[in-house]
């Protein structure tokens, strides 16, 4: 009675709504949600975050910049926590722009009261781009200090990657190597350090570790070896033995549909790509997606790539290469 009377109500928020659409991946939605918030002004600091994340994640990072600098005009000083959190979505909003000298700028701020590894990471990723390479390598070398995590020296080499500089970025591979692997996911990392080092037979050897230690997404990682070294028996087979596994079959439908790109089947490609888009896998589906265009350009069907490129766009409007793509099939 008393709730009756006052009027109590079970309906979520829009605040509340974009957050659940949000970690539900869907963005547009979430965006229009958080936008009501503000309005309402519930929750506006985080609101505006929640709309430069949904942002990000849609790969549209002028207006995540836009959303994040909004935010960080508002929150508290008091709050540091949010602070730093929105200083990092920044710089990484700037990092994807190329605007490598704002990234620089936001990342000083957020270094001077905080020695946050996502911050050096991001700062030298900057300094490598501008060709500041000492700078970069002491940046660097905070991030891996003392870290036993595969993944920060992978990130590292990536980086150095995208620069065309392999050969630079292999030093930090060859200390991941080094580290002594324990479970089964140890294994998995290092097996794919030892990829992208180009040692196949200690990969292969690293990631049939990690499978008999009970960590599956070994095996697809297997097939993307195999394909690597141009077996794409032994790429199928490795797939195919994912294909069973609830959270593994997306990756696995679209490693078989590069098997059969490869081999011009491009049918057989065609139905695993749609076979995978129906799995509830959001990581993987832009990846599908996008590899379905492709597969209609092949069979020269481009009046369906240009309508799926539309769908894609819709989804994935700061796609650069998707709008690229667009480009080219409109003026065919």
């Amino acid at each position: 009675m008393l709730c009756l009377l006052g009027g109590c109500s079970n309906t979520p928020t829009s605040y509340e709504t974009g957050i659940k659409n949000l970690e539900e991946k869907n963005y547009t939605e979430a965006i229009g949600n958080f936008q009501d918030a503000v309005k309402e002004e519930d929750h506006t600091v985080e609101s505006w975050r929640g709309i430069g994340v949904a942002w990000t994640e849609q790969k549209v990072y002028d207006k995540a910049q836009e959303a994040f600098e909004t935010a960080l005009g508002l929150v508290r000083s008091s709050d540091q926590a949010m602070e730093k959190d929105l200083y990092l979505y920044l710089a990484d909003a700037q990092y994807h722009q190329e605007d490598y000298e704002g990234c620089l700028e936001t990342c000083n701020t957020l270094l001077e009261g905080s020695r946050e590894k996502d911050g050096y990471f991001l700062r030298g990723s900057a300094y490598l781009h501008l060709k500041e390479y000492s700078q970069a390598e002491e940046d660097f070398s905070r991030v891996i200090e003392g870290s036993e995590d595969y993944q920060d020296y992978l990130d590292i080499f990536m980086v150095y990657r995208e620069c065309g500089l392999n050969a630079d970025g292999s030093g930090y591979l060859e200390q991941a190597a080094e580290i002594r692997p324990g479970d089964g996911e140890d294994y998995y990392h290092r097996g794919r350090v030892y990829y992208y080092l180009g040692d196949y037979e200690n990969a292969e050897n690293d990631l049939k570790e990690a499978v008999e230690r009970d960590y599956p997404m070994a095996q697809i990682y297997l097939g993307k070896l195999y394909f690597a070294a141009g077996d794409r028996e032994k790429a199928r087979e490795a797939y195919e033995q994912c294909m069973d596994t609830e959270e593994l079959k997306a990756e696995a439908c679209n490693g078989m549909a590069y098997c059969s790109i490869q081999e011009e089947d491009y049918e057989s490609a065609l139905s695993y790509v749609q076979e995978g888009q129906k799995e509830e896998d959001s990581e993987e589906q832009p990846a599908l997606l996008f590899n379905e265009i492709v597969i209609y350009e092949k069979m020269a069907d481009y009046d369906s790539a240009k309508e799926k490129l539309r769908e894609y766009l819709e989804l994935y409007p700061g796609d650069i290469d998707a709008v690229r793509e667009n480009y080219l099939l409109e003026t065919r």
